[in-house]
């Protein structure tokens, strides 16, 4: 009985709350008191004289690229590094925990300058390859440690089960560990892949082109730092919101394939 009641709360809680943004938005937008004019931005994304690309979408391809090869790295790298902190030697667990303290507790933009003026000089990297070098280290630590913590707290139960039954401890990782870990650390690690997209942005500091580079020298360009600035956000919500529902489709289907199963 008191289910219908509580929902009409939230409901009418949830729309004085959109309608409180929505009129501080509106009043902000109409204090500046700004000629706004979107129009102009379209040969930034598609030149019609060259029928090429314009400089916001290099920039989204940058970013697209940047964060991709990182994010599949940093997994990598993430996974073997939560292994070793769960199941590894006293030596290597103490290793890969002064990394993953090193790099969860020290801001990416210092990770960027350290990797491009010392490492990358030392080893002749790009400034591509010290920007995704460093984002798929620091990408590595936050994953090294949402493993971690996700083995210690998983079941025991199942894997007990499967291996009285006869199933090797690999045949147990793979069939029996491996999709449990993965449907429980599955949402923390889609929220920690959309931090590492936003993240992205620091490269520009390297000079490596992607959207918030790419829109430094739009508004250099054009003066509609508004427009530009509006235009990135609203890019960088739709790539974050694709790969969040991305992240709750596979989700579903991993809970449906345990259910089957």
């Amino acid at each position: 009985m008191l289910e219908q009641p509580r929902s009409g709360l939230w409901t009418l809680f949830t729309l004085l709350t959109l309608l409180v943004i929505s009129f501080s938005l509106y009043r902000g937008f109409d204090s500046l008191d700004y000629d706004w004019d979107f129009f102009s931005l379209k040969d930034y994304l598609w030149v019609s004289e060259t029928n090429s690309p314009g400089l916001l979408l290099h920039g989204l391809w940058g970013t697209l690229w940047v964060s991709a090869i990182s994010i599949v790295l940093g997994t990598i790298s993430g996974i073997l590094i939560g292994i070793i902190l769960h199941a590894g030697t006293p030596f290597a667990q103490n290793t890969a925990r002064i990394f993953v303290e090193i790099f969860r507790n020290t801001p990416v933009l210092v990770q960027l300058y350290v990797m491009y003026f010392v490492v990358a000089s030392a080893f002749h990297m790009s400034a591509e390859q010290a920007g995704v070098a460093t984002l798929s280290l620091f990408c590595g630590a936050y994953v090294g440690e949402l493993v971690r913590g996700t083995l210690i707290n998983l079941d025991r139960g199942p894997r007990d089960a499967a291996l009285s039954l006869g199933l090797t401890r690999f045949q147990t990782a793979w069939h029996i560990t491996t999709p449990l870990a993965t449907r429980r650390i599955l949402p923390s690690l889609i929220g920690q892949y959309v931090s590492l997209v936003k993240d992205s942005s620091l490269v520009s500091v390297i000079s490596i082109v992607e959207l918030t580079k790419s829109a430094s020298n739009m508004v250099a360009i054009s003066f509609k730092s508004f427009e530009v600035w509006f235009l990135v956000a609203v890019v960088y919500f739709v790539l974050n919101a694709l790969l969040s529902q991305l992240g709750r489709t596979v989700e579903r289907r991993l809970s449906a394939d345990l259910k089957s199963g």
